[in-house]
């Protein structure tokens, strides 16, 4: 009579047993296998390369302006998503809902694509820069694209989106009878900010700051563009990693990814004690409508110039992938256009093949995500076991690591045989790419997929077992229509995030797997920029396709 039960607790026992190797193997041993590099000199336990570290000059700097980064990128993306946040939700003019869609665009556009975007914009003979310096008779440059300004300026458009979704939620949840009750009391506007709305975005705020400042200092591909004579700890990385210094980069590594866990564990305390109190029990935000002519047309321009300076890099990508780059040698606006980069990428298998790397790989990645999440999600969310927590763990620790961090552990650990790769080296292989482009997004594959074990009805599910349904029948017909919008959606994700990577490509890539986004470099410094902006152009055609079917899961999944 107990043969079945213990039958299904070995395998169940098994089942977990297998999760936690392989999260172990692939997320928590090359990290540790990093932190024994770093500490290993001629074979033997040493802080040596710290002591080097603190006592450099030269390796401070870095450091310092890695953190000097983050807290401005924090700043500027603060005021810029808080500011959004509020003039979308808090006030109502015409076309916000479109206004709302676009300032999210940012998170489909990939980083590389954006950055050389800029560059042929506001670079030292970028679009932009050409128009104002001949409408003003400027006879040089009017500002230099280059080094810290350059770098916020690209962080100020990728990243204000962290903050302008906390924030933007927050205000949604504003109970505005209270700020009814204020204004009735006679206080004034400042003070119902300050005393009744600011309080209850704060939440919002650190938890955006927290996670801004995370991805400010582990940005590698800003600094490593249009960088300049900023070095960053990001590009120290790579530029030790080029020249073989393995200990330099790993000790490197540990520096960064400390201060990332640090602030990452300190934002996991405060999202799970930082609850609204408030809710929309009582009244939900009333927007403002703005009646003064005056003021409207004010809000109205804004929200134009917000449209156009969002829409202006796309823009300058698919005007660029139709101009013959030699024409672009010769006149800084183009002069023809032709088909002619789009059809050699079709046409010649070469020009194709990091295309089509790109999608596998990042279908390999989304694949092996579900694999993953599918299973931890559950035990997460649905089971009460011991090791829960240690999943947990492992499944979100990635999100604290820079995407070089993951590149060098990845590096470190697979350098030799070892169990964990099946006693092979996986380094110069085609799949270390896609195993790195897993790691990464394995925090957001597992977010999604728990939401939709969260929204799971055990009613159902205990109905169908009731009616004499197997376990196979129950999970096919019953819980796998039930969470197959979070898991398609999570799946469409991590293919988004990875498909245009390039941190995690320029550190692991072999010519035989060589991704888009390094072809798109290739194409910029080769002087082929309309074959890189097609590539790009390709790129945002794909990611913004799968982002609409995420956005329609999405909504099923909130139903």
């Amino acid at each position: 009579m107990d043969i079945m039960p213990n039958h299904k607790k070995l395998f169940g026992t098994l089942g977990v047993v297998l999760l936690l190797w392989f999260l172990v193997g692939y997320i928590l041993y090359p990290a540790l296998k990093t932190v024994e590099v770093s500490l290993t000199d001629h074979g033997t336990i040493s802080l040596i390369h710290y002591s080097r570290f603190f006592t450099s000059d030269a390796s401070i700097a870095p450091l310092t302006n890695s953190i000097v980064l983050g807290l401005l990128t924090v700043i500027v993306c603060g005021l810029i998503g808080t500011a959004l946040a509020f003039f979308v939700h808090y006030f109502d003019f015409p076309g916000k809902n479109i206004v709302d869609k676009l300032l999210l665009m940012p998170l489909i556009l990939p980083g590389i694509v954006i950055v050389f975007a800029f560059v042929q914009l506001y670079g030292e003979s970028g679009l932009v820069t050409k128009s104002i310096e001949w409408l003003f008779g400027l006879e040089s440059k009017p500002y230099s694209f280059s080094g810290l300004k350059g770098i916020l300026f690209v962080h100020a458009y990728t990243q204000y989106v962290y903050f302008y979704i906390s924030v933007s939620i927050a205000i949604r949840h504003i109970d505005y009878s209270v700020i009814e009750s204020a204004r009735n009391l006679g206080a004034a506007k400042t003070k119902i900010f300050t005393s009744v709305i600011l309080p209850f975005i704060t939440p919002a705020l650190i938890s955006s700051a927290i996670i801004t400042f995370i991805s400010g200092i582990g940005s590698f591909t800003a600094p490593s563009i249009i960088g300049g004579g900023y070095r960053v700890l990001t590009t120290q990385i790579l530029l030790s990693k080029a020249n073989n210094y393995m200990e330099v980069a790993a000790t490197q590594v540990v520096i960064l990814t400390g201060i990332s866990l640090f602030l990452f564990s300190v934002f996991r305390l405060y999202e799970k004690k930082a609850v609204f109190t408030s809710s929309v029990k009582g009244v939900s935000i009333q927007v403002v409508t703005i009646k003064n002519p005056l003021i409207r047309f004010l809000m109205l321009s804004t929200a134009g110039i917000l449209i156009v300076t969002i829409l202006l890099p796309v823009f300058a990508i698919i005007l660029l992938s139709f101009v013959e780059s030699e024409t672009l040698m010769m006149n800084i606006f183009p002069q023809e256009f032709t088909c002619e980069n789009y059809l050699d990428i079709f046409t010649s298998a070469r020009k194709f093949a990091p295309f089509l790397n790109s999608i596998v790989m990042a279908l390999l990645a989304s694949l092996l995500g579900l694999v993953i999440a599918i299973p931890s999600s559950y035990l997460i969310v649905k089971t009460q076991i011991k090791l829960k927590w240690l999943i947990e763990i492992l499944v979100m620790l990635p999100w604290a690591m820079p995407a070089s961090a993951i590149a060098i552990n990845i590096i470190n650990a697979y350098n030799t045989p070892n169990i964990f790769s099946f006693n092979s080296v996986l380094v110069g292989t085609f799949i270390l790419l896609p195993l790195g482009y897993f790691v990464r997004s394995i925090p957001l594959m597992v977010k999604t997929t728990s939401i939709s074990f969260q929204n799971l009805n055990e009613t159902y599910i205990e109905a169908s077992k009731s009616l004499g349904a197997s376990r196979f029948q129950t999970f096919t017909r019953i819980v796998l229509p039930m969470i197959s919008p979070g898991l398609v959606a999570g799946f469409l994700l991590v293919f988004v995030r990875s498909i245009g990577e390039y941190t995690l490509s320029v550190f692991l890539y072999t010519p035989s797997n060589k991704p888009v986004s390094i072809a798109v470099v290739n194409g910029i410094f080769e002087y082929n920029i309309g074959l890189a902006m097609a590539y790009g152009a390709l790129l945002i055609l794909v990611t913004s396709a799968l982002s609409f079917l995420i956005s329609k899961f999405s909504t099923a999944l909130s139903r």
